[in-house]
């Protein structure tokens, strides 16, 4: 899987996180805090739906590795926004939800390029 597949399926993944969680805060009235956990859940298992749909490319990095990288990304993001949330409560959630949106995608890229490298050093 090449870098612009692994970032398509990170922002649909993103995208749907981001879908679940706005619902869950402005339309059923749920605590931004609590609403991200499903939002989040949702996101990972659509990033790792679309990463396995790729199985008939020739697969150089570890699917292990890159579903761990997806999953610390999310991970990050979910801490990220609960950090800010936490810290500003009279900021709108979309705010911190848009910016740890934004981190969670720059990690993840991050980490993929590094393992790209790193599986390129070891060839």
């Amino acid at each position: 899987m090449r870098l612009p597949h692994f970032a398509l399926t990170e922002i649909c993944g993103l995208a749907a996180d981001l879908t679940v969680t706005c619902l869950l805060i402005f339309y059923l009235g749920v605590d931004p805090l609590s609403a991200r956990l499903p939002g989040a859940a949702a996101g990972v298992a659509t990033s790792w739906r679309l990463n396995r749909a790729n199985g008939g490319a020739p697969a150089t990095l570890s699917v292990f590795l890159v579903n761990a990288v997806t999953l610390t990304a999310r991970v990050v993001g979910v801490g990220l926004f609960m950090l800010l949330q936490w810290r500003n409560p009279l900021v709108q959630p979309l705010i911190p939800l848009a910016f740890s949106a934004f981190a969670a995608l720059l990690l993840a890229l991050y980490g993929y390029r590094r393992l790209q490298k790193q599986q390129l050093d070891r060839d």
